[in-house]
């Protein structure tokens, strides 16, 4: 299995050791196959480029694990450290992002020791995956792109979707994105097609008489010398060989415009982004609309999948819990970041460390301590 089997130290094992070659489907198999077209979703510019830019906006949220510091104090190095010996926690967000955005439905599964503790996480993209179920447990069986299968259980998978209607578990696919992708590849090869044919000059023309097959053929080549590969007059001359020499023009069926702004407006609405975040000249407020409608749901998806994953209800109700934060304020402009800081301090709302946070300067020793004008002193918790 190569370098799964290095990563999950034969922690998952082949389906049948797990007596699933006895089990029986429970839930409709998912079986993605996106688009007609020969390629894929990630395959095409525009679609590669919509998801590219959601996963390294992903990539910067800040891992957190909350509650008692020893209740699973190695699921808790994992966010102090890193998520897996192969990743940062910027990889694994974005790869995580990345696999939920094209195929709508992304894994997260644990990495054990032979304690059977949780010592490393890893988004895992199969190429489907089956809902069975074993001894009255709900297994995940994943089918692998090498042809192998590895299981599961399902409680110990966070499993993100989108598009989540169809089936119980997993995402819908992204096949109603698929007419749209195929115009855009279809005006793709028409713009490539164009280019070729307009490199050229193409004429036809008639001979005139009687000519031997060996002189037609130099004085085609002659009129190809004079005429179109060292032509600097523009003038186009040729001998009584030849009649009526006329130059045959391409029809380039090409999307205008609008039609084309209206394909991407479909993919933009699609991928919930716009032209301003493709292109890194968002505003303010752009990017704060942005946030909310795409990056804080993938967020918070990722927490609530991890933190079922990786604790039991009871150490829940502990207060334990993972979660994944930003700061929309990174991206706001200094005048808006300078009010919040001078509000927030002076109300006890911030710490010093906190607004150094917010103007991306380090902490400083004794920073942690909370600050109030007199007319706020005396509020609950300050």
């Amino acid at each position: 299995m190569g370098i799964l089997n290095d990563i999950f130290g034969g922690m998952f094992k082949p389906a049948k050791r797990h007596g699933m070659d006895d089990a029986f489907a429970t839930f409709t198999e998912y079986a993605p196959v996106f688009r007609s077209w020969q390629g894929s979703l990630y395959e095409h510019d525009l679609c590669r480029t919509a998801v590219e830019r959601f996963a390294v906006a992903c990539s910067k949220l800040k891992p957190e694990c909350l509650g008692s510091p020893d209740t699973k104090p190695k699921v808790r190095k994992l966010f102090e450290t890193w998520p897996n010996p192969y990743q940062t926690w910027p990889q694994f967000l974005a790869r995580t992002a990345t696999i939920l955005d094209t195929d709508t439905t992304a894994y997260v599964v644990p990495i054990l020791d032979q304690r059977n503790d949780v010592v490393g996480l890893m988004p895992l993209k199969p190429a489907f995956t089956e809902a069975v179920e074993v001894n009255g447990e709900a297994w995940l069986l994943f089918h692998l792109e090498t042809g192998e299968e590895m299981a599961m259980e399902w409680s110990r998978v966070a499993t993100l979707t989108r598009f989540q209607y169809h089936s119980d578990l997993f995402g819908g696919g992204n096949a109603p994105l698929d007419a749209t992708i195929a115009l855009m590849d279809a005006q793709r090869q028409a713009e490539e097609l164009a280019v070729k044919n307009g490199s050229r000059i193409r004429f036809i023309g008639r001979i005139v008489g009687m000519t031997h097959e060996e002189q037609l053929k130099k004085k085609r080549e002659r009129f190809y010398e004079d005429n179109i590969k060292d032509n600097r007059t523009g003038l186009l001359i040729y001998d009584n060989t030849f009649d009526n020499i006329q130059q045959v023009n391409e029809a380039r069926y090409v999307i205008d415009t609008t039609e084309m702004e209206r394909i991407n407006n479909s993919v933009y609405g699609y991928f919930g982004i716009n032209q301003d975040i493709l292109q890194n000249h968002y505003s303010e407020e752009t990017f704060g609309a942005w946030y909310e409608g795409k990056i804080e749901p993938f967020a918070l998806q990722l927490s609530e999948g991890l933190s079922k994953a990786l604790y039991t209800s009871v150490e829940r109700r502990h207060g334990n819990e993972v979660m994944f934060s930003s700061s929309k304020l990174a991206y706001a402009s200094n005048a808006s970041k300078r009010n919040m800081v001078r509000d927030m301090v002076d109300r006890g709302v911030m710490s010093l460390n906190e607004a150094r946070e917010v103007l991306q300067l380090p902490p400083v020793e004794g920073g942690d301590v909370f600050l109030a004008r007199g007319e706020y002193k005396g509020a609950p918790g300050i």
